[in-house]
């Protein structure tokens, strides 16, 4: 049994770690059922909280304004998948590495291509969809209004093939919806990502390369790398688990949280796997250098389990669904304030959107 340091433990390492990066800078301060979800007890869909939320689609991609500011923008069009870049924490702080989306920003590593900001990948069936070199994910409809008294305004759905790059093949379908919102002190993205085997059997391989997944600002990075440009860093790592550090990689958990400055500006991202989640609580893919990612199919190489134990099957014609969520938080967040967050989620059942008629 993994050693667990208590919450009040964990919440003085916490505060310790972000202390000290911000001295740093001188400042002070399943294969589920198709129908429903499990684990869910609250049957709600999630508000915008505080702020107000419109969705504006260019036919590239969909701005979303939280008050009168842009959160994020979810480009369909521009590369080989569907990413949301950039995305503003509170303050309208940049959370997510601009490369390789924009070439002149200083300070940022030009490491892995394929990592886009926010996005979902994964290896299916031995073609690479995470790097790349193998498949590209087409989006072919985007939805932004819904039915409802009042209609919501905060969500998006995007249905999407997962092609072969050679000979064009569909291999199978995703249907994701994201739900947007916040308030003055933090901001958050909703995902519930519907796998459909359309097309045939398919398999999510046992591989470390996946899934949920967002490349942090630089400043957030836990070591530095002045070879690739990256010179100082600023970043700490805890997860639910009490683990810190580099040490987060591979490791179960329910949630995470990377914190430190960016641009001298103390900020936070958590993330969240549900309960209700295939493998729960999820191993992460969180590297040192600002990658995270929630991927419940690694187990060999996290787990050191036999190659292939982490592999998930999906006949033709079954799903699997998905949920998380990524908050973007103002100033160094309290693990606390974390776990009341993360219940907050876990407890608020979904209502699918209805797709609104003419």
């Amino acid at each position: 049994m993994p050693f667990r340091f208590s919450p009040h433990r964990i919440e003085r390492f916490q505060c310790l770690q972000i202390a000290n990066v911000l001295s740093r800078r001188g400042l002070s301060g399943c294969l589920i059922a198709v129908l429903t979800l499990c684990g869910m007890v609250r049957a709600e869909t999630p508000v915008a909280d505080g702020m107000s939320v419109k969705l504006n689609d260019t036919g590239k991609h969909v701005t979303v304004t939280l008050g009168d500011e842009l959160f994020t923008e979810f480009d369909y069009r521009d590369y080989n998948k569907p990413i949301l870049y950039p995305i503003y924490g509170p303050g309208q702080v940049g959370m997510t590495r601009n490369w390789p989306m924009k070439d002149d920003v200083e300070g940022e590593a030009h490491d892995h291509p394929h990592h886009k900001s926010m996005w979902i990948s994964h290896e299916i069936s031995g073609v690479d969809f995470w790097g790349e070199s193998g498949g590209k994910v087409v989006t072919e409809k985007v939805e932004t209004e819904f039915s409802g008294n009042p209609r919501p305004s905060n969500v998006l759905r995007a249905t999407s093939v997962w092609r072969t790059k050679e000979g064009d093949k569909p291999l199978l379908t995703d249907q994701t919806t994201y739900w947007f919102g916040g308030t003055n002190k933090s901001r958050w993205i909703d995902c519930l990502v519907d796998f459909q085997a359309t097309f045939g059997n398919i398999q999510f391989d046992d591989t470390k390369e996946g899934l949920f997944a967002i490349r942090t600002h630089p400043d957030l990075r836990l070591t530095s790398s002045p070879k690739r440009g990256v010179e100082e860093v600023f970043g700490s790592a805890i997860n639910s688990e009490g683990v810190t550090g580099k040490a987060i990689w591979g490791k179960q958990a329910k949630w995470l949280v990377y914190a430190g400055t960016i641009d001298g500006k103390p900020m936070s991202i958590a993330m969240y796997d549900h309960p209700g989640n295939l493998r729960h609580p999820t191993t992460w893919h969180a590297r040192d250098y600002g990658l995270v990612t929630a991927n419940p199919f690694g187990l060999h190489h996290f787990l050191k389990k036999e190659k292939g134990a982490g592999a998930f099957k999906i006949a033709k014609g079954d799903h699997l669904k998905l949920r998380y969520r990524v908050e973007f938080f103002r100033g160094a967040v309290t693990l606390s304030v974390v776990e009341a967050r993360y219940q907050q989620f876990a407890e608020t059942q979904l209502v699918e959107p209805i797709a609104a008629t003419e």
